[in-house]
């Protein structure tokens, strides 16, 4: 399992709910720390409660970016580059949802979804991977969801974000692995975080969650982390997740034996 301590990590969406977890999660493994997010405000508090951990984790740089389109995501790397030359981990981990029924979302604003959610991502990689590859060292870690592989109703342009995150994982995985770049996609199930008050659209509620299945943020991050350290491509941190995915192989497998 490799150590964090001292590793140069770039979270985004580190304001929302996944991303103080890991903030604090790896700040407390000794991890220096790049924040970015779209409210300053929230970044200054985060770092501020942060502070300097017993283990030598500390805040290094942080980024108040907007990565709905491909000048904020530039904007963000090159601010990367001058409070480092290095980024040992990048954590895509911003992310929107837009819940209702696909035709009454307006079209800006699962739009503006796939932008955050797959484009920044694959934009940012784009970015940070050449200099990974020139060291022959690096990781990169995709925030996808267990609507990545479950199609979920209400949900559509999200699931199709992680579908779509999914998918560039597992390909770019097959293009760096062998060239020293470790590749995790995270597969989380709805969690107790903000998303889950984001706004309907339509003219009925739709994103109704049953309380007993929704996992806890700092245990779904805590299992992200392990799977990070061990450099496992597929993590599904969660009891539901877990569950989702068992029974997802289970039927797959039953599907294709009735086929066959």
């Amino acid at each position: 399992m490799k150590s964090l301590l001292g590793k140069k990590i770039l979270i985004t969406g580190a304001t929302g709910g996944f991303g103080q977890e890991f903030a604090k999660q790896l700040h407390g493994l000794g991890a220096h720390l790049i924040l970015s997010g779209r409210d300053k405000s929230k970044l200054e508090s985060i770092s501020g409660h942060l502070g300097s951990s017993d283990a030598g984790g500390r805040i290094i740089g942080l980024i108040n970016a907007n990565l709905s389109g491909n000048k904020g995501c530039e904007e963000l790397y090159d601010r990367c580059l001058e409070i480092t030359p290095d980024i040992d981990i990048l954590i895509n981990n911003a992310g929107i949802i837009a819940y209702g029924d696909f035709q009454e979302v307006p079209r800006d604003k699962w739009e503006q979804l796939m932008e955050i959610n797959l484009l920044s991502t694959m934009r940012l990689t784009y970015m940070f991977l050449p200099a990974m590859l020139k060291r022959k060292q690096g990781h990169i870690v995709l925030m996808s969801s267990v609507a990545g592989f479950v199609g979920a109703r209400y949900s559509t342009a999200y699931s199709a974000s992680k579908f779509g995150m999914r998918g560039f994982g597992l390909s770019l995985y097959g293009e760096v692995r062998s060239k020293g770049i470790d590749v995790t996609i995270l597969y989380p199930f709805w969690a107790d975080t903000p998303i889950l008050q984001s706004e309907d659209y339509g003219g009925k509620s739709t994103k109704k969650v049953i309380k007993i299945v929704v996992d806890k943020a700092d245990h779904v991050i805590k299992e992200s982390i392990k799977g990070i350290r061990k450099k496992k491509l597929s993590v599904y941190p969660g009891p539901t997740a877990k569950v989702i995915h068992f029974l997802n192989k289970f039927v797959q497998i039953t599907g294709s034996q009735r086929k066959g």
